[in-house]
């Protein structure tokens, strides 16, 4: 059954339009009060944007656009305006919005499309059945908005389309997100101003953080906010989240950040802004290094000593990956030539290459040694829990700092690697971020004292 709304043409034809009186100015002196009044009430609404919805709006170009924000923030209007203003810019072409699931659909983006443009007086038609609306543009054409869910992404088959928009995407599963939005992505070919866009607050580094900041590209763009952006919202409100969520969930949902959601990460300590670094390598520094040895995949990280208001500080300054020990050698060579030959660049690897390799019948730390580069190593392994302790007082102290934009897998494994749920470190899966993590365990726990703390009836003494 369809459902006809009626039709205000002057918000037509001057949403998201230059507005000025005189264009508005025809016919009788009734019509015309009539005119400068919705021009009014337009401008009003235009002027009422918060920040990030007029970014969100006015980015017409960016071929994937993205707005992640905490709850109350103005995400679904945003969204809802978007979807008119993609039917206006393609007259005539065919669109997509997206909820995770149809129940989302008729329980979220349905009534809210409604609300907002029967307010406005657009001229639109909902058909329930066929899951799709039909709008009326202010050049006389029709523009159809196909309503479909984005889990079940098999039915965007044979679809061609000029636009689309995913609401909440984060809430699918990564791994199904992306199936997803690849099959989307080529259905985008048709119309005038073709754009994905997409809303939602953040869960934890899904989908959203993967696509729009690890995978960064010229076609992407982000748009973040926080709740307290929009000063329409109660006191009460903001109070009641923090009153219900855990910091971690605060992050994300008040603040719109990225961050670590599951029970317990094991860097629990590491803060991006208070623990960041912007160090370099100087000619005479002595450099330190931690190294993991993997097979087809080594890790390691670099670091320089400073002394900052009366206390030694570490600054991790670069890490790399490489497929084996051999590979590691001519990196750290490549990298620090003058300090091997002053004998100014030391390691401290994972105390198992002592007596295995990864990828010769020497010894992993044999060699490294035969690289001229000087090794440390315990007798053993440190243990797992004490050196993730010691990193975390350390980053407490803000005695270890990291220099983030030049050490993306560390900080990765920083911001993401968790207990599983037997409260060990996860280890394996395709995203494994014990690595890094072990590489800085072995650094840290060799230069800054952990081999030297002592323990004492069970209490650690730093």
């Amino acid at each position: 059954m369809a459902f006809k709304k009626r039709s205000s043409s002057i918000l037509a034809e001057t949403l998201f339009a230059d507005l000025t009186v005189s264009s508005l100015i025809r016919g009788n002196d009734d019509e015309n009060l009539k005119q400068r009044l919705e021009a009014q009430r337009e401008r009003d609404r235009i002027s009422s944007l918060l920040v990030h919805q007029k970014a969100f709006l006015d980015d017409k170009k960016t071929r994937h656009l993205g707005l992640v924000a905490g709850f109350g923030a103005g995400k679904s209007y945003s969204l809802t305006v978007k979807i008119l203003q993609l039917c206006f810019d393609n007259p005539g072409f065919t669109g997509i919005a997206l909820e995770p699931t149809y129940g989302m659909l008729q329980d979220i983006l349905i009534p809210q499309l409604q609300d907002i443009w029967d307010e406005w007086g657009i001229s639109y038609t909902l058909f329930r059945g066929a899951a799709e609306l039909k709008v009326q543009c202010p050049d006389g054409e029709t523009s159809k908005v196909l309503l479909r869910s984005f889990e079940n992404y098999q039915r965007l088959r044979g679809i061609n389309a000029a636009w689309a928009v995913v609401d909440e995407i984060d809430t699918v599963k990564p791994q199904i997100a992306n199936q997803a939005f690849q099959l989307l992505q080529g259905r985008i070919r048709s119309g005038i101003n073709p754009q994905i866009a997409v809303c939602s607050t953040p869960e934890g580094f899904g989908w959203l953080y993967e696509f729009f900041v690890k995978n960064d590209d010229e076609s992407k763009r982000l748009i973040k906010a926080k709740t307290t952006d929009n000063p329409y919202l109660p006191d009460s409100y903001i109070e009641s989240l923090r009153a219900q969520y855990p910091p971690a969930l605060i992050e994300a949902y008040l603040n719109g950040e990225f961050c670590n959601l599951a029970q317990s990460s094991v860097f629990n300590e590491f803060d991006r802004a208070r623990n960041s670094s912007t160090e370099i390598v100087q000619t005479d520094d002595q450099v330190w290094i931690g190294a993991d040895f993997n097979i087809g995949m080594c890790h390691f990280c670099c670091a320089v000593l400073r002394e900052e208001t009366g206390k030694r500080v570490m600054h991790v300054v670069a890490n790399h990956v490489v497929r084996d020990t051999y590979a590691m050698v001519a990196k750290i060579q490549q990298l620090f030539g003058n300090q091997i030959l002053r004998g100014a660049c030391t390691i401290f690897p994972d105390p198992a290459g002592q007596a295995q390799s990864t990828s010769s019948t020497k010894t992993d730390h044999q060699i490294l040694r035969e690289g001229s580069i000087q090794v440390k190593a315990e007798r053993k392994a440190p243990n797992v829990q004490e050196s993730i302790a010691h990193c975390n007082v350390l980053f407490h102290q803000e005695k270890i700092k990291v220099v983030c934009e030049r050490c993306p897998e560390l900080t990765a494994s920083l911001e993401q690697w968790s207990y599983d749920d037997r409260g060990k470190p996860m280890k394996g899966g395709n995203n494994d971020y014990s690595h890094s993590g072990d590489a800085l365990r072995y650094l840290v726990w060799g230069l800054m004292n952990g081999a030297g703390r002592s323990m004492q009836r069970g209490i650690r003494n730093y």
